[in-house]
């Protein structure tokens, strides 16, 4: 098997192995007290802290394997180009699964409801807010932390777990066929991690000044102290994701291709200038 076909089995896989161990985390977790659940499972439930973090670990693994998968299918685009087809084929999936992902990362990190989580949830129902006229139904829809607590949240999670199941396999590819050694690899390596590393939760005693949010969200987080909410926390993240899309319909992909680089290396600064923080 190629180089690719071995990415999306193991993209695949770590999705596989997050949705399972999301239901054994799930089994255990009170949305009505969700710090205090997220705690309790790792302190007195048998192997509650090995399954949280398997959860966490292999949604992280996902996240990143996306994002291989996504770049190594780049030079294949050019067999999508002359069918239709195949051009609303691509978009349906860079528009379907890397939103999805993102904001089912994200809101797994709300969803602990620590201070991170707290702060997380928080910012981001204030950016939907700040969309002009569409931002109080995709709070109503998405969040609605201040209306409802994290029921909402707690919804989308488990709703966008089986979204991304459905257009990362049965759309993407028809028909799945996970090898054993794929799966295999994939939960070993995140079991390993696992045993070795909890998944992080704030614990109060150890809270800073400076609250960070998810690491793939600093650098929304340090935009923010510059530009309107607006731009920061919403069109500045989805230009990479609406180009990405819209590449089948150019001549030319490299200079769009360019363009997102650029914008990986100012947000990748922005990171590293949110982490030097204190």
């Amino acid at each position: 098997m190629s180089s690719f076909g071995r990415l999306a089995e193991y993209a695949t896989a770590a999705l596989l192995v997050s949705i399972v161990s999301g239901f054994v985390v799930a089994y255990q977790y009170e949305v009505a007290d969700p710090f205090i659940s997220c705690v309790a499972m790792e302190a007195a439930i048998p192997f509650g802290a090995f399954f949280r973090a398997l959860h966490f670990w292999s949604s992280q693994a996902f996240f990143l394997l996306m994002w291989i998968h996504i770049a190594q299918s780049i030079p294949r685009l050019e067999k999508l180009k002359s069918s239709p087809r195949g051009r609303i084929y691509w978009a349906v999936l860079i528009l379907g699964i890397v939103p999805s992902g993102v904001f089912a990362l994200f809101s797994g990190y709300v969803l602990r409801w620590d201070a991170t989580g707290k702060a997380a949830g928080t910012i981001a129902e204030h950016l939907l807010l700040d969309i002009p006229l569409a931002g109080r139904s995709l709070d109503r829809f998405f969040i609605a932390i201040a209306n409802e607590g994290l029921d909402r949240v707690y919804a989308v999670h488990i709703l966008l777990a089986a979204l991304l199941w459905g257009i990362g396999t049965w759309y993407h590819t028809r028909r799945v066929f996970l090898k054993w050694n794929a799966w295999g690899l994939i939960l070993a390596s995140c079991g390993l991690v696992s045993t070795v590393f909890h998944a992080p939760i704030d614990i109060p005693q150890d809270m800073t000044s400076l609250i960070k949010g998810p690491w793939f969200f600093l650098g929304v987080q340090e935009l923010l102290r510059y530009l309107p909410p607006l731009f920061a926390g919403v069109i500045y993240p989805a230009m990479p994701v609406m180009v990405l899309a819209g590449l089948p319909w150019t001549k030319d992909t490299k200079p769009w291709l360019w363009s997102i680089a650029g914008w990986g290396a100012l947000y990748a600064g922005l990171v590293l200038i949110m982490c030097m923080r204190g």
